[in-house]
């Protein structure tokens, strides 16, 4: 005998909405699920595309780490719904499972340096001018700290980057602390107290050689040294390509709930962010369409060190990098790989790469509070 009364349809009533409730839920979801997609499939693109053409696929390529683990967890909320769309977001990140490794190298045994004798340690630092912001809120020198840090990790090569004497006396102050390497070349702009701002390679080995690239319109700046070692001829690059001039206040408004408030003023502000990213990003495109060449014809093999202020899913990565290899990608452990202190932890933007036949043992990215950059360290092997 069959019942439909008043709970019957009832309940049936209540699983109808379930089911509609269900089904909006899935749309909504799948419609996240081609925009993601869309997005991750934008940012392999990134590397490909030159900003001074298109500047769209720049802004994928910044958010690739983020992209990655939303199009993971769409799959998943496939995967529980049983439903076929899950092959959508499994494809697209499959189809960029080579990048993984620029951004995340979990962990799952305890680490090991490995060999340590016959090896160079090299190491890159934007050191902020030697100037960070304590406790207090006061601005201080950061000198003897970072000199610490420098002499904990005992590198045979140091590139540093903003790197700042304010006067002949704080340049010999400088040149004190880091006197373990005895061998240096800095490139700054002058100012009246005898001081000045640039970059600086120190060296336990003696440097043979040196050159500038001044980039122009621009504050920023690369430099070369060539570094015998054992005989052998090694060309080190020290970069520090066009900043994306967003400042602390930008970066405070980004982390803010501000920034997620529908606003005419929220709306001039992000605009005002983009722009200055835009610009900056055909900057960078061309100092690194300029320096690759320079890079990749070099008689000698290659470390190339330095604050590139673009991500690694990036056109000029990409186009720096060419044929050499990320010591991040061969022996950085984590899954987060961020060098930039700000911004939420995300970017990792500073890089020591190195040619091939060069074996990298050893990677670190200690974390400090003297610059907003964290310091890159590697451990390389020469070829024998």
């Amino acid at each position: 005998m069959k019942y439909t009364g008043q709970y019957g349809s009832y309940y049936g009533s209540r699983s109808g909405k379930k089911r509609r409730g269900t089904t909006l839920l899935d749309i909504v979801v799948l419609i996240l699920t081609l925009v993601a997609a869309g997005m991750l499939l934008s940012a392999y693109l990134a590397r490909y595309i030159n900003p001074e053409t298109n500047w769209i696929f720049a802004f994928a390529g910044l958010a690739a780490p983020i992209l990655f683990v939303v199009n993971i967890i769409l799959a998943l909320y496939w995967v529980v719904r049983w439903k076929y769309f899950v092959v959508i977001p499994a494809v697209v990140v499959l189809a960029g499972a080579g990048y993984l490794p620029l951004f995340f190298r979990p962990t799952l045994s305890k680490h090991y340096e490995g060999e340590t004798k016959g090896t160079l340690v090299v190491m890159t630092y934007n050191v902020m001018g030697f100037l960070y912001e304590g406790g207090d809120g006061k601005i201080a020198s950061s000198i003897d700290s970072i000199g610490q840090i420098v002499n904990t990790y005992k590198p045979d090569i140091l590139c540093m980057q903003e790197f700042q004497a304010r006067s002949a006396e704080q340049k010999h102050q400088i040149d004190s602390t880091f006197g373990m390497l005895h061998n240096r070349v800095k490139y700054k702009k002058e100012n009246s107290r005898g001081g000045g701002w640039g970059l600086a390679v120190y060296s336990n080995y003696p440097i043979t050689g040196s050159g500038i690239m001044d980039f122009p319109e621009s504050n920023n700046s690369a430099m070369w040294v060539d570094v015998v070692i054992h005989g052998d001829t090694l060309r080190v690059f020290n970069n520090h390509l066009q900043t994306t001039s967003v400042n602390s206040s930008d970066r405070e408004f980004i982390q803010n709930q501000e920034f997620l408030l529908p606003t005419p003023e929220r709306e001039e502000r992000v605009r005002g962010i983009a722009s200055k990213l835009r610009r900056n990003y055909r900057i960078r495109a061309h100092q690194a369409d300029t320096l690759a060449p320079v890079i990749h014809d070099s008689p000698h093999r290659l470390i190339v060190c330095g604050d590139f202020n673009d991500t690694p899913l990036s056109y000029v990565y990409f186009r720096i990098r060419g044929k050499l290899a990320d010591t991040f990608a061969e022996k950085g452990h984590g899954i987060n790989s961020n060098t930039f202190r700000g911004l939420y932890n995300l970017f990792r933007i500073d890089y020591i790469l190195h040619s091939r036949d060069i074996k990298a043992l050893h990677y670190d990215a200690p974390a400090s509070e003297f610059s907003d950059h964290k310091a890159v360290v590697a451990r390389l092997k020469l070829p024998d």
